[in-house]
């Protein structure tokens, strides 16, 4: 039934007028924001439904490194040659996808995040980042050794630049937006809102202003309390009371913070170098592109063969380590085999994030150091394990004050704040110090996209990577 004449004037103007408000007006930004964190939040509650669904297929538990035993799942059948088979058939659907509907020209994770904000407005096609999602769950409940973060900061960009895009908004907003749909996602992932507003402002925007701040607070609330509601509001981790005792002890939380930025910066230039070695393998077995991670998941399968402890995301293996359950050397391990199995599921073109790996290794390292400087101290292993995982995620990622506010909220111990805030800005100092670029960072500048280090003059790592960009380009290398 056509409508009536007198009544389609008033639909228009009011159409119009809705649309005005939404594109011009803060408040209807504003509104945009809150519907941005909703769907970002939704899209991570699905994300770990769909991981802890996979993993149980796979291994018979949501938390393989609970048990570490054998598989009961639908492997089960091969005994203990489940864990490898695991990596290999989810790298069988992860190599098509990524390779045809998932590639993106912005790349994917929170590099593509970065390199949409800062080279396209925060523009960003939705379709590679569902399915960067999809196969990042095929990852980590694969036994992939990586975290969530990467694919679902992806998805909030693409959900709130398809928001922008549809309603025709400014650029500015649609950044902006972008950036609120980032912080949404992993205030939603990490169960910690505020470390999603500060992720999103010291990485993504690197610009601090009371509008923006204004939006991704928003977007992070409206999805925490999605995820609230849906998955619970327990801590990420529960740890007992713990404390200092007395001053005397910040001169081991100094060198923790200076001996967490040094493994925060290898980290990333093992994450990288890593890359580079199983490319050039790649190209001289003449793999296509589609085919890599199925068989580089034999390489992470392998590795979890000998590590099960390794097999995704690790929650219960960084547990029991805080609780003071491995010795030193088994823990000084852990750090080396994280590094090794993140960057090489990494590598081999499976997606994931390096947020949570950067905080299991600060685990380990932290634990470890705790066991050697107080071993008569009951929680030393949980006190500097705690402090590590700020320091390893900082000296990888230089947001301090991400680091800082993400392990108040996952922990709950705020009188750790003082100490923790010294070892994440040592560790920042000292990543700062040795490379010119972040683990995310490294990805644009090896696109191509110049990365402005505002120390850069006074860094060690500057003076190391003109020499390495020199010797690049006298042999012809890309």
């Amino acid at each position: 039934m056509p409508m009536p004449m007198t009544i389609r004037p008033a639909c228009e103007r009011l159409s119009s007028n809705i649309l005005g408000l939404l594109r011009h007006h803060r408040s209807g930004l504003f509104m945009l924001a809150i519907a941005v964190g909703l769907v970002s939040g939704a899209g991570a509650v699905l994300f770990r439904l769909g991981i802890d669904a996979w993993t149980k297929t796979l291994t018979g538990a949501q938390d393989y490194t609970l048990s570490l035993g054998p598989g009961t799942g639908a492997l089960s059948f091969l005994g203990r040659w489940f864990i490898v088979a695991a990596p290999v058939l989810s790298g069988l659907v992860i190599g098509p996808l990524m390779t045809w509907p998932g590639r993106a020209p912005t790349g994917h994770g929170v590099a593509g995040v970065l390199w949409s904000s800062r080279a396209s407005d925060g523009v960003m096609a939705p379709g590679p980042a569902a399915t960067t999602v999809v196969c990042a769950v095929l990852t980590i409940g694969g036994g992939g050794s990586v975290g969530p973060e990467g694919p679902i900061a992806e998805l909030g960009a693409s959900s709130a630049s398809l928001f922008g895009r549809r309603l025709g908004l400014p650029r500015q907003a649609v950044r902006l937006l972008a950036a609120a749909g980032t912080a949404a996602g992993i205030a939603a992932a990490f169960n910690a809102p505020l470390a999603g507003a500060f992720f999103a402002m010291e990485v993504v925007l690197v610009d601090f202003t009371v509008d923006a701040f204004t939006f991704v607070v928003l977007a992070c609330v409206s999805s925490t309390v999605l995820s609230h509601h849906l998955l619970g509001t327990s801590l990420s981790l529960s740890l007992p009371a713990l404390n200092l005792a007395g001053t005397a002890q910040l001169g081991w939380v100094a060198a923790l913070g200076v001996l967490g930025g040094l493994t925060g910066a290898g980290f990333s230039r093992c994450r990288y170098l890593s890359a580079d070695a199983v490319s050039a393998g790649a190209d001289r077995l003449q793999l296509p592109l589609w085919a890599r991670p199925a068989v580089g998941g034999l390489l992470v399968g392998g590795l979890l063969l000998g590590i099960p402890s390794m097999y995704g995301e690790s929650s219960a293996v960084l547990g029991r380590a805080l609780d003071g359950r491995y010795p030193a050397l088994v823990l000084a391990g852990l750090v080396l085999a994280k590094i090794v199995a993140t960057s090489v599921t990494l590598a081999v073109g499976m997606p994931g994030g390096v947020f949570a790996p950067s905080l299991f290794i600060g685990g380990m390292l932290g634990a470890c150091f705790g066991t050697f400087v107080a071993p008569d101290r009951p929680h030393a292993a949980a006190v500097f394990g705690v402090l590590g995982m700020g320091a390893v995620f900082s000296g990888a990622a230089r947001a301090p004050i991400t680091g800082i506010v993400l392990i108040i909220e996952m922990t709950g111990e705020y009188n750790l704040l003082t100490p923790l805030m010294l070892a994440v800005v040592l560790a920042t100092v000292t990543g700062r110090f040795l490379t010119c670029s972040t683990i995310y960072t490294e990805e644009l500048r090896r696109r191509g996209m110049s990365i402005e280090d505002p120390q850069a003059p006074t860094s060690f790592g500057a003076r190391v990577q003109r020499r390495w960009r020199a010797r690049r380009n006298s042999t012809g290398r890309p």
